[in-house]
């Protein structure tokens, strides 16, 4: 198996276990299962961040700091400024919008379903943190166990 194959399935694996904890952590919140936390953005843990951690980390392992090693790095470091940026941003948005349309709602004498915006699109610090930080624990095992 080549290094670039193992350098995708590290990272590959990283997101993968990023939203299956991110399923069991919002069921044991939530008290029920929602299998389309699977396929979701936001929440614990990053997967995002999971996967591009895992992306430069497992690079530096195999290559070394090299020019694949900095575009991952700098690819990872939009990601994650994205994530609690500008996407974090927009999931405030969504909810103050959702709020809106709900009030308007009430006033309206047809008491309408309301279609409700996503509200989870971004992260909270802590959920890129830990993200990270298992991108670095999957890239690490990834390399003692695949070499």
């Amino acid at each position: 198996m080549t290094d670039a194959i193992k350098i995708i399935i590290i990272s590959l694996s990283a997101m993968v276990i990023a939203q299956v904890l991110k399923f069991f952590i919002s069921a044991s919140q939530t008290k029920k299962l929602d299998e389309t936390i699977l396929f979701s953005t936001g929440g614990m843990p990053s997967s995002h961040s999971a996967l591009v951690t895992a992306l430069f980390v497992s690079i530096g392992f195999y290559r070394g700091v090299t020019i694949e090693f900095a575009i991952a790095l700098v690819l990872a470091m939009i990601v994650v400024h994205d994530s609690m940026g500008i996407r974090f941003q927009a999931s405030k948005h969504a909810q103050d919008l959702n709020k809106i349309k709900e009030k308007l709602n009430l006033i309206d004498d047809q008491k309408q379903e309301v279609d409700r915006l996503k509200e989870s699109l971004g992260h909270k610090p802590k959920e890129v943190f830990f993200g990270i930080l298992l991108g670095v624990v999957v890239s690490l095992f990834g390399w003692l166990f695949l070499g």
